[in-house]
């Protein structure tokens, strides 16, 4: 079974990744068909409309109504209003559901395709990482333009959902088996915009192009003659990466140049009113009567126009370009930017045989159309073609499965804990795994109850052992002697108050036995309150939560998305970094962020397997706290470094960047507590459902909206007369 997943595809979504995934399946003969497969991300895809068009692939529709709060192994995940940095977390996790609904269906699934589109694929990646689903099954991301690049070009305000992304989706693309790259240029492209190397990269970039098709007419035998009245067709969609400011300014060249032509420069593509009006202005008031402005021209006049057209396309960047294949197949003159990698050496497109290229410049651009104008190309193109992934690949060798269960060093550093210690020490002994140590260092505590409870646990040996400092050190020199005493191969960091589902360690050990280049494995955080601690594991549903990325490159300079303080690592990986002790917090941040710099790789579970314990008088959580979170991230910033080609800075240089543009002097605290107020509120269970309430009522019965509205004004005014 072969299977695409999905948030667009053709005809019932515009954009290209729908159109490429819609072209692979119309390639299918019948008994390709027949395995396989749609899974799709979303809720407002109609099953019987979906059939009527692929009545042999299979579809499952993965709504946010079958999200699973709860698996069939007892493994809570966190609920949609959760992910706060990005929606395609989220996302990613009901894929990831999906393709399990899929496998129980069908069974194996051979091959799995995700766009790289917002990281769709993270989550599956990190299962398979973990050893728990789809060892058998190639895991591809093909890359279609990633949302982080668009990021990189576009004009558009980067905020933390942008980072996130980012993020999200380096590491999909990372940890997947495959990269499907359309044209190698794009791979290589997409290679160096994230920073691979080429040993990581290369060989499991694999290039295939999707088949192009024509929905309305025949392949032409040969390009149109371009004569005076021919149009000049801008097709692309109008944002800042298709360059429609360089189509405009170049065509204004070519009138200039070209008094003798009569023809119209069109802009057939969708736009915002605010982008056309941007163009509209930059139109000079002498040409204005030659541009046409087509905002809403349906696909069959736009494939008319463009087949008697000089089809232009101005962008910098495109993972393969279907309108360009499908423009020049309709007989169209294709001038295209020779700077975009989609048009590069390897591409089918030949400047001056089936199209005339440009050096990305809005002079080259108007010397281009002359060319094409007078001279036209002589054939079409002709696309690309090959053996599909899903015939050719096959799931990388499955790392294998040691058989030794090696020491789990479980460290917890203790100070004035007494209280909840016993309850930390306890979910750590009902761990699946049982080959485990447990160090307690106790940092010098003062209360009565926590020195009596670390006595009576000194007493009970065997695998606990208890180490004392002989002077109060601090939470991270406290763990660094932690590291000195354990024996194990792995260790797992967990705070005294805190607690460790059953089966982490044994899930993580197996990740890393079975995956050497990686180091640490990071779980899914609930945090819960004192009067709750005894409904975990019985219920699904937490005070709070925290998701985590492992490798957070992006997000992780300004907040820590790479992991709580909880995490399995490798014990030598630890010892070579160790905790800064002069931090007072955000010691592990510092460490996880030392870790991602020296190489070290990171594994996410996609369920919640640490249980955060928010106590009412927790340091973590004080105003006190968060006023000095300035202060404190200055600290972490600290002795590290930032280089832009020959420029090498100080990384707080980011910290400063932020600082301009705080409220200024004693606002800033005012407004910061104000926006911790309103993300709680937002986050809250009663407000996120009765927004996703309205929402859905919205869209199914909108009149139930209105009669509420109107008996909640009933109400108030008899209130009113009976007050009155």
């Amino acid at each position: 079974m072969k299977v695409f997943v999905t948030t667009e595809l053709f005809p019932f979504t515009h954009g290209g990744i729908g159109r490429a995934i819609a072209n692979m399946l119309s390639s299918l003969d019948s008994a390709q068909a027949a395995q396989a497969a749609i899974v799709w991300v979303g809720d407002d895809l109609d099953s019987n409309r979906f059939a009527s068009v692929y009545p042999q692939i299979k579809l499952i529709v993965v709504s946010k109504l079958d999200y699973e709060l709860v698996d069939a192994r007892g493994i809570c995940y966190p609920p949609e209003w959760a992910f706060t940095d990005t929606e395609w977390h989220w996302r990613s996790v009901r894929a990831l559901q999906g393709l399990r609904k899929l496998a129980s269906e069908v069974g194996q699934l051979d091959y799995i395709e995700f766009p790289d589109w917002g990281g769709l694929g993270f989550a599956t990646t990190q299962e398979k990482l973990l050893g728990r689903e789809f060892d058998d099954s190639v895991v591809a991301v093909r890359l279609h333009t990633v949302d982080s690049l668009l990021a990189d070009v576009d004009s558009r305000l980067v905020d933390k959902q942008v980072l996130a992304t980012y993020d999200l989706e380096r590491k999909a693309l990372a940890d997947s088996d495959y990269v499907i790259a359309q044209i190698p240029e794009v791979g290589h492209a997409i290679k160096a915009f994230f920073g691979f190397s080429d040993e990581e990269w290369l060989p499991r970039m694999h290039v295939h192009a999707p088949p192009v098709t024509l929905d309305f007419g025949d392949v032409a035998q040969e390009p149109i003659r371009a004569c005076a009245d021919t149009p000049i067709v801008f097709p692309s969609k109008i944002q800042y990466l298709k360059r429609p400011d360089l189509f405009l300014r170049g065509a204004c060249g070519f009138l200039r140049a070209h008094p003798e032509y009569r023809g119209n420069i069109v802009f057939a593509a969708h736009s915002s009113p605010n982008a056309m009006a941007r163009l509209q202005r930059m139109v000079p008031p002498d040409l204005a009567g030659r541009f046409v402005f087509l905002d809403n021209v349906s696909p069959i006049e736009r494939a008319r126009l463009l087949s008697r057209s000089i089809s232009v396309t101005a962008s910098q960047f495109e993972s393969f370009c279907l309108s360009a294949y499908e423009a020049s197949l309709a007989g169209a003159i294709c001038v295209l930017n020779g700077n975009n990698p989609a048009f590069g050496g390897s591409s089918p497109w030949r400047d001056g045989i089936n199209c005339c290229k440009f050096d990305g410049t809005a002079e080259g651009l108007a010397a281009a159309l002359a060319v094409a104008y007078a001279d036209g190309v002589r054939e079409i193109v002709e696309p690309p073609s090959g053996q599909s992934p899903w015939d050719t690949l096959r799931p990388r060798p499955a790392p294998k499965s040691v058989a030794t269960r090696p020491l789990v060093s479980v460290v917890v550093p203790h100070f004035n804990l007494g209280e909840y210690l016993p309850r930390t020490l306890d979910s750590i002994l009902a761990s699946t795994y049982e080959n485990v140590e447990i160090v307690v260092v106790d940092d010098c505590s003062t209360d009565a109850l926590s020195c009596l409870t670390i006595e009576r646990i000194q007493t009970v040996g065997g695998r606990l052992r208890i180490i004392r400092n002989p002077m109060n050190l601090g939470l991270a020199a406290t763990r660094n002697v932690a590291l000195q005493h354990v024996r194990g191969e792995f260790v797992l960091t967990l705070d005294a108050d805190d607690l460790i589902g059953p089966q982490f360690i044994e899930l993580a050990v197996n990740a890393l036995q079975c995956n050497p280049a990686f180091d640490f494995v990071v779980p899914q955080t609930g945090f819960f309150l004192d009067r709750e601690e005894g409904q975990i594991g019985r219920q699904a549903a937490f005070a709070d939560y925290a998701v985590f990325y492992g490798e957070a490159r992006a997000l992780g300079m300004y907040e820590n998305r790479f992991s709580t303080a909880t995490c399995m690592a490798r014990t030598a990986v630890l010892r070579e970094l160790k905790y800064r002790e002069e931090l007072e917090a955000y010691e592990d941040w510092d460490l996880y962020s030392r870790a991602l710099a020296a190489g070290k790789r990171f594994i996410a579970t996609n369920g919640i397997h640490f249980f955060y314990r928010r106590r009412a008088n927790s340091m973590y959580h004080t105003p006190e706290r968060v006023a000095r979170h300035r202060e404190l991230y200055h600290a972490l910033l600290t002795g590290k470094m930032v280089e832009a080609g020959d420029v090498k800075l100080p990384l707080y240089v980011l910290e400063g960047g932020e600082a301009v543009h705080a409220a200024p002097g004693a606002l800033e605290d005012e407004v910061q507590a104000l926006r911790s107020q309103l993300a709680f509120y937002q986050n809250s269970r009663a407000v996120f459902a009765t927004r996703k309430i309205v929402e859905y009522l919205k869209a199914k019965a909108p009149w139930a909206l209105k009669l509420a509205r109107r008996g909640l004004q009933t109400v108030w005014r008899a209130r009113r007369r009976l007050r009155s």
